[in-house]
C-alpha cells in the first residue's frame, strides 16, 4: 500500500471517528479551532512529496500523519479564542508594542464605506464576498449600510445601484498583487452595521476566514451563507412571514441561532457531517422542525448542505 493511501485513510478514519464521537455526545468537538490550523494539511501534503513512494517513506508518512491528526484532535478540544498557549488571542502584542517596521507593514489597507439611507427604499440586497477576513454585522445606523475594514491582503470596496423601492450593495474585497499575507483576525477584519427600517436579503459568499453576524434588530427574509474552510455565526430576530436561511459549506462550522418562540424547519443535504439541533424532532422525511411549525403563520426555513460540516441551530429566550 503507497503513503499515499495511508494517509488518506488515516485522514478519513480522524474525520469520521470525531464526527461519530461528536454526534452521539462522548466529546465536544470545535471545527472552527481546527479550521485556523489548516497549514498542518501543507506540511503533511509537503513531507508525501519529499518522502520516497515506499520502504521507508511510507513510515514516515504515517509517522507525520498521525501526529498532524493528533495535533488537531488535541486543538479541536478547546473553544475557538480560549486561553491555551500559543493560540490565545490576549497575548497577541498591542500595535505600540510592536516594532516600527512591523507597523509600517506593506499592504496594510483601511477604509470607511457608507450609503445614505433613502426612506423610499423598503427592500435591500446585500451581497458580501471575501476571503480570509473575519466578518461581523451588529448595532444599527442611521446610514443603509456602514462599514469599517481593513486587510493586509486586499482592498475592500463598495457598489451600490437602486431602482425604485429596491437597493442593491456589493462589499467585495479586492486582492492585491503586492501584499502581506498575514491572516491575523486583528489585522483583517470588516465591521458591518445597516438600517433597521428595509427587509434585507443577505448573502455571503467566502473562501476560508470567519463570520459573526448578529441580525436581532433587523428584519431578514433571506440570508444565503456559501464557504469553503469557513465559520459561520448567525443569529436571527423573529422571522417575516417566511424567511429563508441557506448554508452551503465544505470543511465548515455552521452556528445558527433563532428565537425559541419562532417557529422553525430545518433540511439537512450532507453525509459527513455533524449536527446539533436540540429541541426539534427529526420527521420521516428527514427533516427536523419545532412544535407548531405547520400552523405557524411567521417561520424559519434552514437549508443545510456541506461536506464535512459541522451544523448546529440552537433556540434562545
Amino acid at each position: 500500500m503507497n503513503k499515499e493511501k495511508l494517509s488518506w485513510g488515516l485522514i478519513l478514519l480522524f474525520i469520521g471517528g470525531v464526527l461519530l464521537l461528536d454526534n452521539l455526545d462522548v466529546i465536544n468537538f470545535y471545527w472552527r479551532s481546527v479550521f485556523s490550523m489548516w497549514p498542518v494539511i501543507l506540511i503533511v501534503i509537503g513531507v508525501n512529496l519529499l518522502v520516497p513512494r515506499r520502504g521507508v517513506g511510507n513510515a514516515v508518512s504515517v509517522i507525520v500523519t498521525i501526529a498532524a491528526l493528533a495535533f488537531l484532535a488535541y486543538r479541536g478540544m478547546f473553544p475557538p479564542h480560549n486561553n491555551w498557549w500559543m493560540f490565545d488571542n490576549n497575548t497577541r502584542r498591542s500595535e505600540t508594542e510592536r516594532s516600527p517596521m512591523e507597523q509600517r507593514r506593506p499592504g496594510n489597507s483601511k477604509g470607511t464605506f457608507t450609503h445614505e439611507y433613502d426612506s423610499a427604499i423598503t427592500t435591500a440586497n446585500l451581497s458580501i464576498k471575501g476571503g480570509a477576513v473575519e466578518y461581523e454585522i451588529e448595532g444599527i445606523t442611521d446610514k443603509l449600510f456602514s462599514a469599517e475594514a481593513a486587510s493586509t491582503i486586499g482592498t475592500h470596496y463598495l457598489e451600490t445601484t437602486s431602482d425604485g423601492s429596491n437597493a442593491n450593495l456589493s462589499f467585495r474585497m479586492r486582492d492585491q498583487k503586492k501584499g502581506n499575507w498575514n491572516l491575523d483576525d486583528d489585522e483583517n477584519w470588516a465591521k458591518i452595521s445597516l438600517n433597521p427600517h428595509p427587509v434585507w436579503h443577505i448573502n455571503l459568499d467566502m473562501g476560508a476566514g470567519s463570520a459573526e453576524f448578529d441580525l436581532t434588530k433587523y428584519k431578514v427574509a433571506g440570508l444565503s451563507f456559501n464557504g469553503g474552510a469557513a465559520s459561520f455565526e448567525a443569529k436571527m430576530g423573529m422571522p417575516l412571514e417566511e424567511t429563508v436561511i441557506t448554508a452551503e459549506s465544505g470543511v465548515a462550522s455552521v452556528e445558527i441561532e433563532v428565537p425559541k418562540a419562532a417557529a422553525c424547519r430545518i433540511v439537512v443535504k450532507s453525509g459527513l457531517s455533524s449536527r446539533d439541533f436540540p429541541g426539534f424532532t427529526k420527521q420521516s422525511d428527514g427533516s427536523y422542525v419545532t412544535e407548531g411549525y405547520d400552523n405557524a403563520g411567521n417561520r424559519f426555513t434552514i437549508n443545510l448542505q456541506g461536506g464535512l460540516t459541522s451544523f448546529t441551530v440552537r433556540r434562545y429566550d
